[in-house]
Formats: C-alpha cells, sequence, structure tokens
C-alpha cells in the first residue's frame, strides 16, 4: 500500500542525530548478498519499504517519479502497460533475508536500485543508472529534506548531486523520492548465438562495437557468445540477417538474459555458501573491452564475459592472482559479499562528500569508506565512474 512515511524518516534521523545513535537503512535485502553487513551492535534500523507509491508518471515525457521504497516489480508492470521500461535494466536479485519483505516476489525497490547502482547486461549500450537520474529527494544526517535535480533533462550549473547518489549505498542519506528517466520497450528482440573461444568472442565484440548494430547485451561463457538485438524490427532482421548466427529460440531468449541480470544463471549460483561448502568466491571485473583475457591460472569455465569484453565475472579463490591480473590490465575488482575496494585517492573525496551530508556518521553503510582494501588498485577515472554500474 502506497504511504508517505517522510515525517517519520525525519524524524528518526533527528533522533538518532542528537542521541549519537547509529542506524541502517533497510529495504527488501535483495542487494543484502553484495556486502558485509555493517555493524548493527550500536544502532538501530531505518525500515523505508513502507514508504512506497508512484507519485507522478508522464509517458509522453519519459519519466516516473516514485518514493524511494516503491517495489521494482510495481514499476516495471506499470512501465509495461504504457510500453517503457527502465533502459538500465537493474538486476532483481532475490533477497538473502525476509524480514521487511511482503511476498515471495521481492526483487528491490526505486531506491536500493539507485543507492547500489547496478546495471543489467545493456548498460554499454543503453546507459547506466545513474545516466537516467533526473532528481531526488532525500534525509541528510541532520533530519534535513533536501531536494536536488528535477523532472526534466536540463544541464544545470553546481554539483550533480541526485547522480551522486548512484552507488552510494547509503553513505550520503535516506533516499525520500526519485525521479528516473524511462524508455520505450522495444519492438523487437532476438538473440543469436555463436560457438567461439573467449578470444575469439572478444575479437568479435571489438569488431561489433564499430558497427551501426542494435546491439544490447553480450554475453560469453563456456564457449559461447550470445549477442542480444533489440530495437525497430527492420533494423532487427537485418542485423539478424547480416551477422547469420545461430538464433535462440522461442522465449528461451528472454530467460536467459533475465537469468544473467538477476544472477539466476549456474555460473552464479555455484558460489552460494562458499565458507561452508568451499566453493569459489565470485569477483566482479571492470576493465577495458580490449584487455588481455586471463592465462592458464584462470579455468574457462570459471570465465564469464559481458558488456561487449568489459565486464568480467570469475570465480576464483586467489585473492592475489585476481587482484594482479585486474592491476595488470587497470581495471578493478570486488569480490562478492566482501568489502568494496575503494582506491586512496577516491575514498578521500567520498570521505569529504559523507562529511557534508552526514557530518554525525549516523548511517551506517556496508560500504566503509575510510578503509582501502586492495590499495594496489589504482583504476582509471572512466573505470572508477563504472564502478557501481
Amino acid at each position: 500500500m502506497a504511504a508517505d512515511l517522510s515525517a517519520q524518516m525525519i524524524s528518526s534521523v533527528k533522533d538518532a542525530y542528537a542521541s549519537g545513535q547509529s542506524l541502517v537503512i533497510s529495504g527488501q535485502g535483495s542487494k543484502g548478498a553484495w556486502l558485509p553487513d555493517p555493524e548493527m551492535s550500536a544502532g538501530g534500523t531505518l525500515d523505508v519499504t513502507g514508504h512506497s507509491g508512484i507519485q507522478a508518471y508522464q509517458p509522453e515525457e519519459l519519466v516516473i517519479t516514485a518514493r524511494a521504497g516503491t517495489s521494482l516489480e510495481e514499476i516495471n508492470a506499470v512501465l509495461a502497460a504504457e510500453g517503457q521500461m527502465l533502459a538500465c535494466d537493474p538486476p532483481r536479485f532475490q533477497p538473502t533475508q525476509t524480514d521487511g519483505v511482503v511476498g515471495d516476489n521481492a526483487s528491490g525497490t526505486l531506491g536500493g536500485v539507485v543507492a547500489t547502482g547496478l546495471s543489467g547486461p545493456g548498460r554499454p549500450w543503453s546507459g547506466a543508472v545513474r545516466d537516467a537520474i533526473l532528481g531526488v529527494e532525500l534525509v541528510n544526517g541532520k533530519g534535513e529534506y533536501l531536494k536536488f535535480g528535477g523532472q526534466v533533462m536540463k544541464n544545470v550549473a553546481g554539483y550533480d548531486v541526485s547522480r551522486l547518489q548512484a552507488g552510494a549505498w547509503g553513505n550520503l542519506g535516506v533516499l525520500a523520492s526519485i525521479s528516473i528517466r524511462v524508455h520505450p520497450t522495444w519492438q523487437d528482440q532476438c538473440t543469436l548465438i555463436f560457438q567461439l573461444s573467449a578470444e575469439q568472442a572478444q575479437q568479435k565484440c571489438l569488431l561489433l562495437a564499430q558497427q551501426n548494430l542494435p546491439l544490447q547485451g553480450t554475453c560469453w561463457h563456456d564457449g559461447v557468445l550470445s549477442l542480444r538485438l533489440g530495437g525497430h524490427a527492420s533494423g532487427v532482421a537485418g542485423a539478424k540477417l547480416a551477422l547469420s548466427g545461430e538464433v535462440m529460440q522461442g522465449g528461451t531468449d528472454l530467460e536467459f538474459w533475465a537469468n544473467l541480470r538477476d544472477h539466476k544463471a549456474d555460473f552464479f549460483q555455484q558460489e552460494l555458501f562458499p565458507q561452508t561448502l568451499g566453493i569459489k568466491k565470485i569477483w566482479r571485473l571492470v576493465v577495458p573491452s580490449a584487455a588481455p583475457l586471463p592465462g592458464n591460472w584462470l579455468s574457462a569455465d570459471d570465465l564469464l564475459i559481458e558488456w561487449g569484453g568489459g565486464l568480467r565475472w570469475l570465480r576464483h579463490d586467489d585473492d592475489a592472482a585476481v587482484v594482479a591480473y585486474v592491476k595488470s590490465v587497470g581495471g578493478w575488482c570486488w569480490a562478492k559479499g566482501e568489502q568494496m575496494p575503494i582506491d586512496v585517492v577516491q575514498a578521500r573525496y567520498m570521505n569529504e562528500l559523507k562529511r557534508a551530508f552526514d557530518p554525525k556518521n549516523i548511517f551506517l553503510s556496508p560500504m566503509v569508506l575510510n578503509q582501502s582494501l586492495h590499495s594496489n588498485q589504482q583504476p582509471n577515472l572512466q573505470e572508477r565512474q563504472q564502478h557501481a554500474d
């Protein structure tokens, strides 16, 4: 049921600010497996799932505004009825806990989409979460209700605070309302598959990137390269003819990309409970698309490649080997369920922003800014901007 709980949220933060108590922002828990749990012993929980409801939707303007606790499922359903979608195609992970989650279909909230900044398989072609954010309203660490941006695309002077929220993981405040740009759904879609080695697939993707094709996703794993085409029917038909790949049949392609996006594919399922079963860690690597592939230290079965080569998933337990590889290709890596690595320079800026928005460190985020794991990683500016994507 839609409800405006902003007054309660403001009151809770003000009380915490006055008493020095810390707060953990809680949603549906769909991203809970990505980072270690923040220290809960000294703080309480600020549950935002009840702060929900679509506030405005203008299909002709391609923008929707909703409270942060609005479920992704509800937003997707409303957009689909108008032939529109969130182009960044955010993952719909299943919650790792049931606290505060209603029903079995919980797949995250709009606030969680923005806070984590995670985008789906089409990110290089359709844009990242931060690219779609038009405006936000939030409660800062003093209990002040702040508004940034708006509901239209325009250039303004000053800091783009709205987009700073993408990938902030709750460090800068409690998101209350978000205006986000949407896109028309594709008129047609199909998936072509090719039997190729990882090296052959990488070269093919690099060549395809130079062509004007309605490409909306790539995935290589276990000797198979899958290319998703989406857009106007004539463009998809022409690209399908030109590429001459085997067509993935029926609705199988829709299920394939949904499982990849939501990490329901077998590659990701095998990493459940690594501490107890001894199964390998999952590593997320953001690297230049043309960067050399991992060498003999990694089995081909333990590699999955997206984003035309720019996003690589590894299953591996040798931290030193993974970090050394990433450093050698000028990228960035993060092991699922462990502290997100932040290099020293980036942490300095992020800490200054944290102090401006949350001077008493009220909000306990699982992304600890005053620490820098894997400090030997020095990603370039482009890779830093893509960490959350």
